[in-house]
């Protein structure tokens, strides 16, 4: 009998299957690598955000300031990362403030997350 030469069907299908396997991989590794970078920043901004309206809650009632911006050593471990803070009354209620907190950055597309409180003179439920 003759030797054959070359690869068969099955192995050319085999080697096929095999390299489509490697590639799923590849491909959801990814994928999982893009959305921990995503979590990753979402949660340093709740922190930040979570941290400056802890801060403000804090504060004296009639010692709040109307607005600023935040200054966190985290926000610089967001892409092109900011944050900022409006005090305004809250509408139909007196002596009861709402506070607004926003944290911004950039990883390619424009993100924020945003914190909404009350604080009222004497707490919440005076």
């Amino acid at each position: 009998m003759k030797k054959q030469q070359g690869t068969s069907v099955i192995e050319v299908v085999v080697s096929l299957f095999m390299v489509s396997v490697l590639l799923v991989f590849y491909v959801s590794a990814l994928g999982t690598v893009a959305m921990s970078r995503k979590l990753r920043n979402e949660n340093y901004a709740y922190h930040v955000a979570n941290t400056q309206m802890e801060t403000l809650r804090a504060t004296a009632f009639a010692s709040l300031p109307s607005s600023g911006t935040i200054s966190n050593s985290l926000l610089s471990l967001l892409p092109s990362g900011a944050g900022s803070f409006t005090v305004g009354n809250y509408p139909g209620y007196n002596n009861m403030k709402e506070i607004v907190v926003t944290v911004t950055w950039n990883d390619g597309l424009s993100r924020s997350v945003v914190l909404k409180t009350l604080s009222g003179n004497g707490g919440i439920n005076p």
